[in-house]
């Protein structure tokens, strides 16, 4: 959908403090804000709501867990879904110019492309989405250490600015790559984000072995190496994680639980939510209810 606005220039005075080359904010989106471009790097992460994020003459639906690389000079806007102030559409908003990020890597020369891939005046916006909430986890962290300063607070920031970007360069590493090209380790991260997608369907290790066009054997190994657990572990302790979420955000009984996270079996779903937990299905719902009134 193409959509054609005026725009103004946000520039980095309005932001950046002396010796503090990095803006952290958590806004509440509205319709007041208007389009705009600016003339430093921005990284966005939406936290809470729905909405659309106007931007290169695009509309794009955004939502919990989308996450925007806009690079210097790229007019955008975001708009909730409505106006409501019970359905806000929350985001948070990293700015840094393109020299701190130069700077950042200037000692690290072998990294020269991932500095070089984000600073390109020719570079487009694009946008991935969190599956596993790590990012979610570092904006947050990200924005305490900016709104409290306290001691380092800078190093802390350099280093998650880093891991984002890092992560942001192998997403698009992932989406440019032909499959006959790819290095393995990102054969098993995709198999990570696939397993996360569907962890309650009926996957196998001969399944993700035959997308990577590797051998179980030789694609087991890379797992384990990667992730640090067996197919059959890592696939089990996400099932798990998604039981104990229904369990304590769901009335949905157990039997049914245990069908939504891919198990049809409700005895093994028992002796295994026991073996991984520590408690029955139905005890460790009770616990966790008992100790959030407390």
């Amino acid at each position: 959908m193409s959509i054609k606005r005026s725009t103004y220039m946000m520039t980095g005075e309005s932001f950046f403090e002396p010796e503090v080359p990095i803006f952290v904010n958590r806004a509440f989106e509205t319709f007041e804000l208007s389009e705009h471009s600016h003339e430093f790097i921005e990284i966005t992460y939406v936290s809470e709501g729905t909405g659309v994020h106007y931007i290169a003459n695009e509309a794009v639906p955004v939502e919990h867990g989308t996450l925007f690389f806009i690079p210097v000079g790229q007019s955008h806007v975001f708009r909730p879904t409505t106006p409501k102030k019970d359905r806000p559409l929350i985001v948070y908003n990293c700015l840094f110019p393109s020299s701190f990020l130069t700077e950042l890597l200037a000692d690290f020369s072998p990294y020269a492309d991932i500095s070089n891939s984000f600073t390109d005046k020719h570079l487009s916006w694009f946008s991935m989405r969190d599956t596993r909430g790590e990012y979610h986890a570092m904006f947050h962290e990200m924005y305490r250490e900016f709104s409290a300063k306290p001691p380092g607070y800078m190093l802390i920031l350099s280093s998650l600015v880093l891991r984002i970007i890092t992560g942001l360069y192998r997403h698009q590493l992932q989406l440019g790559i032909s499959a006959g090209d790819k290095p393995q380790w990102l054969t098993v991260d995709e198999a990570v984000i696939y397993i996360n997608n569907y962890y309650a369907t009926g996957l196998t290790l001969g399944e993700l072995a035959a997308k990577a066009n590797l051998s179980e054997r030789h694609f087991s190994r890379l797992f384990q190496r990667q992730t640090g657990m067996s197919f059959k572990e890592y696939v089990q302790n996400v099932r798990m994680d998604a039981a104990c979420r229904l369990l304590t955000g769901s009335r949905n009984s157990v039997r049914e639980i245990a069908e939504a996270v891919g198990y049809l079996d409700l005895k093994f779903f028992h002796r295994l939510f026991k073996k991984k937990i520590g408690l029955p299905p139905r005890q460790y719902r009770a616990t966790v209810h008992k100790n959030s009134k407390e």
